[in-house]
C-alpha cells in the first residue's frame, strides 16, 4: 500500500511534465495572447483618454472625471479576467482539474478564512464607490487623514497623490468616510479681520468694490458660478481678539476654489493698503517693573 501510495504521488508530476511537453505550444500561444490583451488594452485605454480629452471640453468636466474613470476600471477588469482564464486554462492543459477547486466550498471556506476576506472587502467597497459615484479619477479628495488628487482607482485599489507627489495606495475596504473637495461645485471661503476703530459699512463698501473687480477679470470670471459674497448679508461674522472678521464665500467650478481664494486674498491685502482699512495682528505688550 505503502509503494502504491508513494507511485501515486509520483505520478502527478511526471503527468503534468509530460502534459506540458504534449501541450506546450498551446501554453505559449495562451500566454502570447494574455500579453497581447495587456498591451492592447493599455494602448486603447490611452488612446480613448486622449481622444476623451481632445472631445470632450473642460466645461464638462464631471463627463471627462467619469469616462476616465470607467476607462481605468473596465481596462483593469479585462486584463484581471484575461489572466484567469488563461491560467485555468493552463492548468486544464497541464492535466490539473479545476472543477473540484471551484465547486470545492470546504477549500473555498479555508482560503476566505486565511486572508480572502480582505479581498473580497476590497471588491465589494470598490463596486459600491464605482456606481455610487463617490469620486472620479482627478478629483481631489480625503481620505482619513490622507488628501490628494485620485490618479487610479480600480475596484480594489485607489491611488491618490498628494501636493508633495507622494503616491498612496489606499485598499477600498478600508475607505468608510471619505470627502470630495472637487464634486460638481465648490466654494472659497476666507476670513478678512479689520481693526476695531475701522467703520464697517465702509469695510463692506471697499470689498464689494473687490468683487467687482474680481468678476470682471477674464482669468477668473468663467471659473466663479456666483458673486462673492460677504457671509450673513453683509454681516461681522465674530468679533475677535484684536479684529472685527467676515467671513467671505464664493461658489466656483472646481478645482478653482483655491486659486479664487488665493486672488481674493492679494485683492484685498493690496486695497486695503490702498484705501488705509487696517489689516491688525496680535500685539503682546510687556511691562518691566523696576524693584528700585
Amino acid at each position: 500500500m505503502e509503494e502504491n501510495a508513494a507511485e501515486g504521488t509520483r505520478v502527478i508530476p511526471n503527468n503534468i511534465a509530460e502534459n506540458f511537453l504534449d501541450n506546450w505550444i498551446s501554453i505559449v500561444f495562451i500566454i502570447s495572447a494574455v500579453i497581447i490583451i495587456f498591451i492592447i488594452v493599455r494602448v486603447v485605454a490611452r488612446r480613448a483618454r486622449s481622444i476623451f480629452e481632445q472631445r470632450i471640453s473642460d466645461d464638462r468636466l464631471e463627463v471627462k472625471k467619469r469616462t476616465y474613470t470607467f476607462t481605468s476600471v473596465i481596462s483593469n477588469l479585462v486584463i484581471v479576467v484575461s489572466v484567469i482564464a488563461a491560467l485555468l486554462i493552463i492548468a486544464e492543459q497541464l492535466g490539473i482539474s479545476v472543477t473540484p477547486l471551484l465547486a470545492g466550498a470546504g477549500v473555498a471556506g479555508i482560503v476566505i478564512g486565511f486572508g480572502a476576506q480582505s479581498l473580497v472587502k476590497d471588491l465589494i467597497n470598490g463596486t459600491f464607490i464605482l456606481f455610487e459615484q463617490w469620486f472620479q479619477v482627478n478629483d481631489i479628495v480625503t481620505i482619513g487623514e490622507t488628501s490628494g488628487v485620485v490618479e487610479k482607482f480600480n475596484l480594489r485599489t485607489t491611488v491618490l497623490r498628494d501636493l508633495e507627489g507622494i503616491a498612496h495606495y489606499i485598499p477600498n475596504g478600508e475607505i468608510s468616510v471619505l470627502s470630495n473637495r472637487t464634486q460638481v461645485w465648490a466654494r472659497a471661503m476666507l476670513e478678512v479681520g479689520v481693526h476695531y476703530k475701522e467703520n464697517t459699512d465702509r469695510v463692506i463698501e471697499v470689498l464689494e468694490e473687490i468683487f467687482d473687480e474680481l468678476l470682471e477679470d477674464k482669468d477668473f470670471k468663467d471659473v466663479i458660478l456666483e458673486r462673492p459674497q460677504i457671509l450673513g448679508k453683509g454681516g461681522v461674522d465674530s468679533l475677535g481678539d484684536s479684529a472685527v472678521v467676515f467671513k467671505i464665500i464664493c461658489k466656483v467650478v472646481p478645482p478653482n476654489q483655491w486659486d479664487v481664494g488665493r486672488q481674493l486674498r492679494k485683492r484685498i491685502k493690496d486695497k486695503f493698503d490702498k484705501v488705509g482699512i487696517e489689516i491688525p495682528f496680535p500685539c503682546t505688550n510687556v511691562y518691566m517693573r523696576d524693584e528700585k
